[in-house]
């Protein structure tokens, strides 16, 4: 397992996004469990449509990262009695130097809620089927439906194929439960529009502060069907006139990077990105566990980023958390290819994935 799935912090500047501004606030409820399927009547829509652009705020893939190996073993199974009653578990999980993964046995069999966690996005009871994303204060955005067939003419499907969804969809490979899915795009060559779509919600109306959280959990599967990842050696070939091999290999490997970014009103964020080999793990669910010590905190104002910590952060309070797709650095090419031309080839990662539980665990 240790080669399948490598995570990277996101300690250097590069090619970063413009950040978004205003102020922080909101008062933390009592900290009970909050499943998405109660959470709608708390917290206010987002105003942002489905099809808007990408918000402003920068997203972990703005910053360039560095591949971390993989640490030792860790066993991390569900009890014997969950095992033996049919429902769902974790089989032994393998600890990497950012965080931990567990494959999930009996997907969404008598699942619920643990103590001291927050949903961003989970469906624990099957209680609530097709449920609507926007009542949830979700939002995303599609850059391929801007009209412009040359910049997405090298994308396997029409452009409505990553649209974000308002609703969630029953998914048939985990016991009926709602899972969010989308089909996650990430340019290598240009950075204009580099992440050409994503997700996003807005939580800020809870009062969660970066210091109330103990590990950020993500339960997903990769969809192999219309999962597309160029891999590194076709990168290689398509860009052999504009880049050296040295530059292609720091920024991508061929694997599926999901970038995760938590933000706040005023350029405060925490930002990761963790990879999955689609090879060896595509169409299983899988259980990412990542520390909040572990991702990369940081103030952007201007295009200028000052490195912070976590105790810098800790008393600050979240107002989103954003999903993007990704490359291994969070980098593109176009940085190194001088003088830049539109006649630069574009080349994309199509990551189809659903994502069945976006979770904080508290402290």
């Amino acid at each position: 397992m240790q080669s399948l799935i490598k995570t990277c912090a996101l300690p250097v500047v590069l090619l970063s996004l413009t950040a978004c501004g205003g102020g922080g606030g909101g008062s933390k409820p009592a900290p009970t469990p909050v499943p998405s399927s109660t959470a709608a009547s708390s917290v206010a829509p987002s105003s942002t449509p489905a099809s808007s652009v990408a918000p402003s705020s920068t997203p972990a893939s703005s910053l360039a990262a560095s591949s971390i190996a993989p640490a030792s073993s860790a066993d991390a199974s569900s009890s014997a009695a969950s095992s033996a009653a049919g429902n769902e578990s974790t089989l032994a999980a393998t600890a990497y130097a950012n965080y931990s993964v567990a494959v999930i046995d009996n997907c969404g069999v008598g699942i619920s809620a643990a103590n001291k966690t927050f949903a961003i996005f989970a469906d624990y009871d099957g209680g609530v089927q097709n449920q609507s994303l926007s009542s949830l204060s979700f939002s995303g955005w599609n850059h391929a439906t801007n009209g412009s067939t040359t910049e997405w003419k090298n994308l396997k499907l029409a452009g409505s194929n990553y649209n974000f969804n308002n609703n969630a969809k029953v998914n048939n490979s985990c016991n009926g439960v709602d899972t969010l899915d989308m089909l996650l795009v990430k340019k290598i060559a240009d950075w204009d529009h580099q992440h050409s779509n994503g997700f996003e919600r807005s939580i800020l109306a809870y009062g969660y502060k970066f210091g109330d959280i103990e590990n950020l959990v993500f339960d997903v599967k990769i969809n192999s069907a219309k999962t597309t990842v160029p891999s590194v050696a076709s990168i290689k070939t398509t860009y052999a006139s504009y880049v050296n091999a040295a530059t292609v290999d720091a920024l991508e490997d061929g694997k599926v990077n999901i970038g995760i970014t938590l933000g706040d009103s005023t350029n405060l964020n925490g930002a990761i990105i963790f990879q999955i080999d689609q090879a060896a793990l595509s169409d299983q669910w899988v259980r990412v566990t990542i520390p909040m010590s572990k991702l990369s905190f940081y103030q952007e104002i201007n295009y200028n980023r000052t490195n912070k910590t976590l105790a810098d952060l800790s008393n600050v309070v979240i107002k989103r958390l954003l999903v993007v797709g990704e490359t291994k650095s969070g980098a593109v090419l176009r940085g190194n290819i001088n003088p830049w031309s539109t006649s630069v080839p574009e080349t994309f990662k199509e990551m189809d994935i659903s994502f069945k539980k976006i979770e904080f665990q508290l402290k």
